[in-house]
């Protein structure tokens, strides 16, 4: 992987040397007497073309940080409006930090790098200069250009992953310890028997982190190959009922679906679309407040022709046959600002506003696998009213 990302960097390389050559061991200008040469009518030379073919940005700069060559990608990274041949740096640009550095690396013939953000579009550039001496003693700054936007956010999110897994592993553990050092003082025995179920449910806590950090990791490398076939419906609402409703019922909360019989089959792994309609349960369960009400619905629709069936349908929904799923609470509700990032990687809303603690990794974990079922998952709610998740998925 390494040696890839040096390819480039090396063809460019090569590139620069050959044309620095040569440029240096260039030929008089011909005479007006003398007869145009076959290379007068093929003014590139192969260097010249290699350049202009390259992704990364080359730069050709004096020391007075006058442009001397670039060739188009660097004109595209730059978002040069205009030729910049034979104009300054700071007039193409108009970046004081990118002229000092330029300016700064011909003065002392040292090679340097720095990070350039842009905007419009937004993107952060990495640029590495490098000085050559002319045999005049004149100093010309050579600068490559990379795009590095990609790799930043990708590199942010690594980060924020980091921080996440670290905050959501510290909990469970901090009460894995006290919990552990209550036991070891030897209290009365049922003291230690309700220590020993806080351990276990701690346990499970992070078991559950654990297997939803790897589901994630799996699904998002794309190593998790989907086991498409004809599926009903009704027996997936009914197995994901049974197996939340011990939960349910813990709060006095009623959890029914309004299918009808006449549901087709859709086209789905099972198993997978199981994990969906719990992850989708579990989250709802946890917003409602004892007494309140959970249903499934499921229901066919036609796109585009049915787009005014369901609310906030994505304008980029493909089109066809579908079933849509609905989990609807009578919950808290979700402020409209959170709305378009509850499917993110450990975001939540308000812990506060919960019942219970979770990974935050559910709704990540569900997008990930509708879309791998080429549906859709949204997000409708009303604050103090409830709260609504739709996913679609093909029909068999």
């Amino acid at each position: 992987m390494q040696f890839d990302l040096l390819i480039p960097w090396l063809i460019a390389l090569a590139a620069i040397t050959w044309l620095v050559i040569m440029w240096q061991n260039r030929p008089p200008p011909p005479s007006a007497s003398q007869p145009p040469s076959a290379e007068a009518e093929h003014p590139y030379a192969p260097a010249e073309i290699i350049v202009s073919m390259i992704d990364i940005g080359i730069l050709f700069v004096n020391s007075d940080g006058i442009v001397l060559m670039h060739n188009p990608a660097a004109n595209e990274l730059l978002n040069l409006q205009r030729d910049g041949v034979g104009r300054t740096i700071i007039s193409l640009i108009r970046d004081h930090q990118f002229d000092e550095f330029v300016r700064d690396v011909a003065l002392r013939c040292e090679s340097d790098e720095m990070l350039l953000p842009m905007r419009n579009p937004a993107r952060t550039l990495r640029i590495t200069a490098r000085p050559i001496i002319q045999p005049n003693n004149d100093v010309i700054v050579i600068l490559l250009i990379r795009d590095i936007t990609q790799l930043s956010q990708l590199e942010r999110a690594r980060r924020d992953m980091i921080a996440s897994v670290s905050h959501e592993l510290r909990t469970p553990l901090a009460a894995l310890k006290l919990l552990s050092e209550t036991i070891a003082s030897n209290p009365p025995p049922e003291i230690t028997q309700r220590m020993a179920r806080r351990i276990s449910d701690e346990v499970d806590a992070l078991t559950r982190l654990v297997n939803d950090l790897h589901d994630l990791s799996q699904i998002e490398a794309g190593r998790i190959a989907l086991q498409l076939a004809p599926t009903d419906v009704i027996t997936l609402v009914e197995r994901g009922i049974e197996r939340i409703q011990p939960q349910a019922d813990s709060h006095h909360i009623e959890v029914n679906h309004t299918l009808l019989s006449d549901i087709p089959l859709i086209l789905a792994d099972a198993g997978r679309i199981d994990q969906v309609l719990l992850n989708l349960l579990h989250n709802a369960v946890k917003f409602t407040p004892d007494g309140g009400y959970i249903t499934i619905g499921a229901q066919l629709i036609s796109l585009p022709r049915d787009y005014d069936a369901l609310p906030c349908i994505p304008s980029d929904h493909q089109s066809g046959e579908w079933v849509a799923f609905t989990v609807t609470d009578t919950g808290v509700g979700i402020p409209s600002e959170h709305l378009p990032r509850v499917f993110e990687r450990f975001y939540k809303v308000d812990p506060a506003r919960t019942r219970g603690s979770g990974t935050g990794l559910g709704l990540a974990i569900a997008r990930h696998l509708v879309e791998g079922h080429s549906g859709k998952i949204w997000v409708v709610s009303t604050v103090g009213v409830g709260t609504t998740f739709i996913c679609t998925l093909p029909t068999a």
